[in-house]
């Protein structure tokens, strides 16, 4: 009986030990991907603003970003995007990165952000979406919303441009006009 307590002993201290290890990793390994992600998205986003220039944002986006939307649909939005004018001032990102591990799939590490922007012509929040693919972060959605706590605040007409849902959120009949009081804009 006693070499028993002792075997179930001696296991449960192994169990333990290699959970605080495992707990460890991954505490240090999702700091640095916090850290790789922010410094990820805070230069993509004013990469990509700064011009407004679809190819940039392309060069960054996921292949299933790139898929879920036609050339024309990514033109008008960026056309309407660039209405925004200069790219004054990019407060920096807030947001983390996170791992899941799915039978089947495999490992997933995605990140989301947040982070707002002045520009000419009024104030946005930019809502994003990384992925880790092949060990480089990409874009996988691309949120632009009207900050409503701005003073001056463009409203922007719905649109979904994020993953693989490709979406202007009107009807074919409507202008392709993202500044409108009624929405937002997404990609």
């Amino acid at each position: 009986m006693r070499k028993f307590l002792y075997i179930v002993g001696a296991s449960t201290v192994v169990l333990v030990v290699a959970a605080c290890i495992g707990i460890a990793v991954i505490v240090v390994k999702g700091r640095e991907l916090d850290a790789e992600s922010k410094a990820y998205v805070d230069s993509a986003i004013p990469a990509v603003a700064a011009h407004w220039r679809k190819q940039d944002l392309l060069d960054r986006a996921t292949p299933e970003l790139r898929r879920s939307v036609t050339p024309g649909q990514l033109q008008a939005l960026f056309e309407n995007f660039a209405q925004l004018g200069r790219l004054v001032d990019y407060q920096g990102a807030k947001g983390d990165a996170n791992m899941a591990y799915f039978t089947g799939s495999g490992a997933s590490i995605t990140a989301s952000y947040v982070a707002k922007a002045r520009f000419e012509n009024g104030n946005v929040i930019f809502r994003i979406l990384l992925k880790k693919q092949d060990d480089h972060w990409l874009i996988h959605g691309f949120h632009v919303d009207p900050d409503p706590d701005a003073p001056k605040r463009p409203a922007v007409r719905g649109a979904s441009l994020h993953r693989n849902v490709a979406s202007t959120g009107k009807s074919d009949s409507e202008p392709n006009n993202i500044f409108d009081s009624r929405a937002k804009t997404s990609l």
